[in-house]
């Protein structure tokens, strides 16, 4: 019964660098067999069509990688570092294979961040805390609420105003021919179809001005740092935000 129990759960044998049984259960249920990747968060357990088993589809993934040539790995760590729970974060596995096919996006301290804003998610849910994935906001306020985007991948924040509500103010598609969109960043987002983009610098932190609209007619402009290079996996993260005042 155990062993049926520890197979449905996904936990084969333990090998060498290999989590344990229990560490690979241990990860799960510290984030609430969740995957931690802040971007997905979907849930990796659910019924099987026997009534007495359940359907895993989460990954006891490696930090730094079990063995040599791995994703990421660690000469200096030691085995038990390797094997520790540690060196773990809980995933699915679609998010599993993503970290692992593009280590120069995925770092190990980013992994490390997500294993750590996970777990906190989860304590906050079972300690009966209220979610902070909005800011806080009076009943009164007139605009749509606003998540928490300070410091991601434009890419991953646009997906988060878009569940919150949020509407991209697209411009003209002759806009991707105006002189503020040659430079830096902006023919980049414009030709991943992000028609929101306003302008772009090509100098110092090669901002970019993205702009937004809510149901109450808000202007929210979303500024991001950082030059976008595929070949190193840097990427521009969102710097600040404000709402536009109208016009007068």
């Amino acid at each position: 019964m155990v062993a049926g129990y520890l197979g449905t759960l996904g936990l084969e044998p333990v090998s060498r660098e290999d989590f344990s049984v229990a560490a690979k259960e241990a990860l799960a249920k510290r984030v609430g067999y969740r995957c931690s990747n802040p971007s997905c968060g979907a849930e990796t357990v659910g019924p099987h069509s026997d009534a007495m088993r359940f359907s895993n589809l989460g990954v006891a993934s490696h930090i730094t990688a079990a063995s040599p040539g791995g994703p990421r790995f660690d000469a200096s760590l030691t085995t038990d570092q390797r094997v520790s729970i540690d060196n773990g974060v809980w995933l699915c596995q679609s998010c599993a294979k993503l970290i692992d096919s593009d280590v120069a996006r995925y770092s190990a301290q980013m992994l490390a961040q997500w294993k750590v804003d996970a777990e906190a998610k989860a304590l906050r849910a079972i300690s009966g805390q209220a979610p902070l994935e909005f800011f806080p906001q009076p009943s009164r306020a007139l605009h749509t609420p606003i998540p928490k985007i300070a410091g991601l991948r434009y890419v991953d924040a646009r997906e988060r105003l878009l569940r919150a509500g949020w509407q991209p103010f697209m411009n003209h598609w002759r806009h991707s021919a105006e002189p503020d969109m040659q430079y830096g960043n902006g023919l980049h987002f414009w030709s991943m179809g992000f028609h929101e983009i306003r302008n772009a610098s090509g100098t110092g932190l090669a901002h970019c001005w993205f702009a937004f609209r809510d149901v109450y007619d808000n202007v929210l402009v979303v500024t991001t740092a950082g030059e976008v290079d595929e070949s190193t996996g840097d990427g521009a993260y969102v710097w600040r935000w404000h709402f536009e005042q109208p016009d007068a």
